[in-house]
């Protein structure tokens, strides 16, 4: 069903479009979605305009419609996209490419054939209210349900589900397909043999929780869930050229192990992303603990700071907070309530930390050996917004301090940590000291 403004418009142009009409949904709305709703969309609308949606547009804006159906030509929203001068043109300068003679003509048909537009057309809500913005809340467990799904709280969510859809689930599966699929599912492997015939034959009412225990406890458990994680974390080997270290860092394995061995003593994820983040500012002289800001030593980049630091932002944002930034790096969020603002004052979280590989005891070349860290070496640097993502336009007059994306409402108050001389000089640790000692004495018996 089409809405449509009942006018014979086709009389006062002159000419009939009937026969070749724009489609609002395949030709209208894609072009102004891609040209117009980061100013007038559903996060932002200026001069209380929206273009997202025919109900907006045939609203109008605070000064009135920018549709003349009974007189298309006279339209302010195709004198705006007309405009020769750049201060009138929509959309502004630095803001897009002006529209083309034929996405002006497309526009300029659709208008004179009564700006029709489905009825049903959604509108969005302000993306501030999406769920995924909102404050968990912790939800009553449903009640009523049969015996055999009330075991665990996911049970009683599944069940209650199943019985507002009016579904029955299917019978319990046999004993030997429940522990092939928990083997699969925390190890990734199948059962042995000896394990089936061990679960098959004993039929105490603890079974499978001792199963579901030894699986969790199996090594294999970290090895298994620890692949994803490094998906996610986007751990990779070091690249470069011969031995020239160009992305990521040498015995940057050493982060891997952290992450599996983490999941296998049960460590909380908490623990896991404060380790990642601040790992070398809570147990700076921790190794075990370092090993985790592999995280931040993987978006190294030699050859542009800036590069490397965008990535860490962008990065650290999709890994902890589920949202992507990298377009606030140039401009706001055409969509996502994060401003450009909120990109620079992530990347002043992380702009004093530099990346190398220290030496281990025992092994004083660190290209063969070493522990791949972040520290921070410049904590006094500033970070500055730059003007459309522009490092040769940094606003040097206004810095940027630290802090998250305002949408999550939290104030960041960094405060100074005290750092041990080794943070700066790792030459300086007893096990290194003594190795250069040795290696002296060696070269002083062999001159």
């Amino acid at each position: 069903m089409f809405r449509s403004i009942t006018v014979v418009l086709a009389t006062l142009v002159g000419t009939s479009y009937a026969a070749g009409e724009p489609s609002y949904e395949t030709d209208i709305k894609p072009l102004l979605l891609r040209k117009c709703t980061a100013c007038h969309g559903p996060l932002k609308q200026e001069a209380g305009l929206r273009l997202d949606a025919a109900v907006g547009i045939l609203k109008g804006s605070a000064d009135g419609p920018v549709l003349e159906l009974s007189q298309p030509a006279q339209s302010r929203l195709l004198a705006r996209v007309r405009a020769s001068d750049p201060h009138e043109r929509m959309p502004p300068e630095g803001e897009g490419e002006p529209l083309t003679s034929a996405q002006i003509e497309l526009l300029s048909r659709w208008i004179v054939a009564g700006a029709p537009a489905p009825d049903d057309e959604p509108v969005l809500n302000d993306p501030r209210e999406h769920w995924a913005y909102r404050q968990p809340l912790q939800r009553a467990l449903p009640e009523n349900l049969p015996a055999e799904w009330s075991e665990t709280p996911v049970d009683r969510f599944l069940a209650d589900s199943f019985r507002s859809a009016g579904l029955t689930p299917v019978d319990i599966a046999d004993k030997a397909t429940l522990l092939r699929r928990v083997t699969f599912d925390l190890t990734g492997l199948p059962p042995t043999r000896a394990e089936l015939l061990e679960f098959l034959a004993d039929d105490s009412p603890s079974n499978w929780n001792r199963v579901v225990e030894r699986l969790l406890e199996s090594p294999a458990y970290g090895e298994r869930w620890g692949r994803h994680w490094m998906d996610v974390w986007r751990y990779s080997d070091w690249d470069g050229y011969g031995k020239e270290l160009r992305g990521s860092q040498r015995h940057i394995w050493r982060w891997r192990d952290w992450i599996i061995e983490s999941l296998n003593s049960d460590k909380g994820y908490s623990q896991m992303v404060v380790e990642m983040l601040a790992g070398d500012e809570i147990a700076p002289q921790d190794d075990d603990t370092l090993r985790a800001t592999g995280f931040l030593a993987r978006n190294y980049y030699k050859f542009n700071r800036n590069n490397w630091l965008d990535n860490t932002v962008d990065h650290t944002a999709k890994a902890f907070l589920g949202i992507t930034m990298e377009c606030a790096k140039c401009h706001d969020h055409k969509f996502d309530p994060v401003a450009q603002t909120d990109f620079y004052a992530m990347r002043a979280i992380f702009e004093p930390h530099e990346i190398r590989a220290d030496v281990l005891a025992g092994q004083p070349d660190i290209e063969l050996d070493g522990l791949a860290r972040a520290f921070d070496a410049k904590p006094e640097v500033p970070t500055y917004l730059f003007v459309r993502g522009n490092e040769k336009q940094p606003v040097k007059e206004n810095p940027v301090a630290p802090g998250i994306p305002g949408i999550f409402e939290t104030e960041l108050k960094p405060t100074p940590v005290p750092l041990p001389v080794t943070t700066y000089y790792p030459s300086l640790k007893p096990y290194v000291l003594n190795a250069l000692r040795q290696a002296s004495a060696k070269d002083t018996q062999e001159a």
